[in-house]
């Protein structure tokens, strides 16, 4: 049924823009009235907001932020709102929290104030790093608060990259058919190199910069154990009504048996060279400082081989 709702609006057009923000609005309505608690779960501190890096699960986690956990319609539909509709954004505030869940949070690329292009990085503000935001924003947006985001392995993520395939985000590849991860994420490192940094919506700025000061992420988040490190640092900070089950993720599915295994000795060099910053994190908050390990998420569907065993006898290991 959601799926014929999406078609009807896109089938609207543009000269009937009015009449899609009621449709829109009409169905925002309509999906919250079945998904809202009859009462509301306690709260303790509730002091986090959310950075968006990009390519690190940050959809997921605004998600289940604004609808809780199995509803994505619901999500979707306010989506329409915030990324299709021309309305003023205080318009927007007023739908998105008459229709999130109870306690629920407006974060990253879900909120409309975020929606600006930075006059640094050309991308959004929700992906740019936060040191390059204006400041009244983002005093406004972190208010104070612990800031908290996803630190993801950069030859995971790069992998990542490659098997989304999404043109503007990330990058699309001639030769994905092809599954040849290796060429791919080499041309991603060359165009970084040649100065085209943020490129793809920032989906190659090192993570690094979004724990930079001012309003760097001061909580990180183990993506190697995404969604119980997400969940457990949400109920830690009071947020018991934003729980990630396996069916909310969102997650590529493309070249499936690749992984940071096949990328050759050379291309991990130049990954450890740009992301020298985000293998330092990981070590400093985790403890994973073996910047030669390959690594899956063994708790996300279709992110690592299915001949694992395979895999590691033939994977590359680079000092």
């Amino acid at each position: 049924m959601f799926l014929v709702q999406l078609l009807l609006l896109a089938s609207i057009g543009a000269g009937q823009q009015d009449q899609a923000d009621e449709c829109a609005e009409t169905l925002l309505v309509q999906l919250s009235l079945s998904t809202q608690p009859r009462e509301p779960p306690a709260a303790t501190e509730r002091d986090l907001v959310f950075t968006h890096v990009p390519y690190n699960f940050g959809h997921t986690i605004e998600q289940v932020a604004f609808a809780g956990s199995g509803h994505i319609d619901v999500y979707a539909s306010a989506q329409i709102i915030v990324d299709g509709s021309p309305m003023p954004v205080e318009k927007k505030f007023d739908m998105l929290q008459a229709s999130m869940q109870p306690q629920g949070e407006i974060w990253g690329h879900m909120n409309p104030a975020l929606h600006g292009t930075s006059n640094v990085t050309g991308c959004p503000l929700f992906y740019t790093p936060a040191k390059h935001w204006p400041k009244d924003l983002a005093d406004w947006y972190f208010a104070g608060k612990k800031t908290f985001g996803v630190l993801r392995d950069p030859y995971e993520r790069l992998v990542a990259q490659f098997r989304g395939n999404i043109p503007g985000y990330g990058g699309a590849f001639p030769n994905h058919d092809a599954c040849d991860v290796d060429s791919a994420v080499r041309k991603i490192l060359q165009r970084y190199m040649a100065g085209d940094v943020y490129a793809e919506d920032c989906t190659y700025v090192p993570q690094a910069e979004y724990f930079d000061s001012p309003y760097g992420i001061t909580v990180p988040v183990d993506n190697r154990k995404f969604p119980t490190s997400a969940n457990d640092v949400l109920a830690e900070h009071g947020y018991t009504n934003m729980h990630i089950a396996t069916g909310d993720i969102m997650h590529v599915s493309g070249c499936p048996e690749v992984w940071p295994g096949d990328l050759s000795c050379d291309t991990k060099k130049l990954i450890r060279e740009v992301y020298a910053r985000d293998f330092d994190l990981l070590c400093k908050h985790f403890g994973y400082c073996d910047a030669g390990e390959n690594v899956c998420l063994t708790e996300v569907p279709e992110m690592c081989p299915s001949n694992m065993s395979q895999k590691i006898a033939s994977a590359t290991y680079c000092e």
